[in-house]
């Protein structure tokens, strides 16, 4: 009986220890730069998430901060591309498609002409094999500020706090300026016509 014990109780302090933290992508818990990365071609790819090439692996990342409306309609999105419409104040549905189509290649156009650098902490994004991350380039924006600045996303999803230790909710705070910047100058969704109902 005493062995017993003594057996499950190392099983419980072995289970509650604190462990090391493991090496591999699934259990960072700080950021880690991802220099040198690639974009990859694949037709996954949109305005806030997409294939990179690194270090001989692959990767699909997700931006925090914020959503960029769908690039086609199907029926597991179509509710999605009625919210992204509705923030938007009122876009038809093929006017959200098409600023989704928009987003991707302004996404894609940076990450092909721009040097970045990723930072990530391999979050995984619900169940899928995508993990959130950040793309700053050599002028300091972050991708999340650019889309926003263009009127291009919607601030809406999971965020973070920033590398350099600034809160989350001051990061987003900073984005919802640069959206009313972007509204007050028509840009991107913005600019558009409302339809007439």
């Amino acid at each position: 009986m005493l062995v017993w014990l003594v057996v499950g109780l190392l099983q419980a302090w072995n289970h509650y220890r604190e462990k090391p933290p493991q090496a591999g992508p699934e259990k960072e818990s700080r950021f880690v730069t991802l220099v040198d990365s690639q974009l990859v071609e694949d037709a996954g790819n949109d305005g806030d998430s997409f294939k990179i090439a690194y270090e001989g692996s692959e990767h699909v990342l997700r931006l925090y901060f914020v959503d960029c409306a769908e690039k086609r309609l199907y029926p597991l999105v179509k509710n999605r591309l009625k919210d992204q419409a509705a923030y938007f104040g009122g876009l038809s549905i093929p006017q959200t498609v098409n600023l989704g189509l928009e987003a991707k290649v302004f996404t894609e156009q940076l990450l092909h002409e721009r040097r970045f650098t990723i930072q990530t902490r391999w979050e995984r994004v619900f169940d899928s094999a995508r993990s959130y991350a950040l793309v700053f380039f050599d002028d300091g924006e972050e991708l999340s500020e650019k889309l926003v600045r263009a009127g291009l996303c919607r601030i809406h999803t999971k965020g973070t706090w920033m590398p350099d230790g600034s809160r989350e909710f001051d990061f987003e705070d900073h984005l919802r300026e640069l959206e009313r910047e972007a509204k007050a100058a028509h840009r991107g969704a913005w600019g558009r016509p409302r339809p007439v109902e």
